[in-house]
């Protein structure tokens, strides 16, 4: 049964109509009359949650929720990307979301002040050491006196007469004179000096 012409035109105008609201404005018939098929939807998340399709993400593009225009304003999606809706759901703008900005580096120290803190660190140790061992030196000296006068003692105490020489043997002397200090005076000597 062919219908006539009153119900075709109904037809085209109710699918027309139908394809508007759901979201799609290119209702163009081809060459024989019939509508083309509708734009294919996108689907895309809202931050929210909620399912919009989308005909393109471009402005003037299609936004709709459950088959009805999305309402006017800014709306982001999941991603970040926000779109601004005009009347009817048509994208009037997309704003890409910025890229998260880089971690500042920390400030730099200032190692100049770090390194001549390390040099009079180390310059007062050096110091230091350099007193310790003038100290060491000091007391060096006085011990090389101590052990001079301790060898110079004992070699008196190894050459001085354990006792008095016995009267009845005769001494004979074939050197010449020397002249020997007292060993007494000798020791009152070296004492001064160690104590000194």
């Amino acid at each position: 049964m062919e219908k006539n012409p009153a119900q075709v035109i109904l037809e085209r105008t109710a699918q027309f109509f139908n394809t508007l609201m759901n979201g799609s404005q290119d209702y163009t018939p081809d060459a024989s009359g019939t509508p083309a098929a509708p734009q294919k939807m996108m689907e895309a998340k809202l931050k929210d949650g909620t399912v919009v399709e989308v005909t393109d993400m471009n402005v003037g593009g299609v936004v709709t929720i459950a088959g009805t225009p999305a309402p006017v304003g800014e709306h982001e999606l999941e991603d970040g990307t926000k779109i601004v809706l005009a009347d009817n759901g048509v994208i009037a703008e997309i704003i890409m979301p910025q890229a998260p900005a880089e971690p500042a580096m920390p400030p730099m120290e200032d190692m100049s002040a770090k390194f001549a803190a390390f040099e009079s660190a180390t310059n007062e140790k050096f110091a230091a050491y350099e007193n310790k061992f003038a100290e060491y030196e000091v007391k060096l000296s006085q011990a090389n006196k101590v052990i001079q006068g301790l060898m110079d003692i004992s070699k008196l105490l190894v050459e001085a007469p354990q006792g008095k020489p016995d009267s009845a043997v005769p001494v004979s002397n074939n050197f010449a004179a020397v002249t020997v200090e007292d060993p007494k005076e000798k020791w009152e000597k070296l004492s001064k000096q160690l104590c000194s």
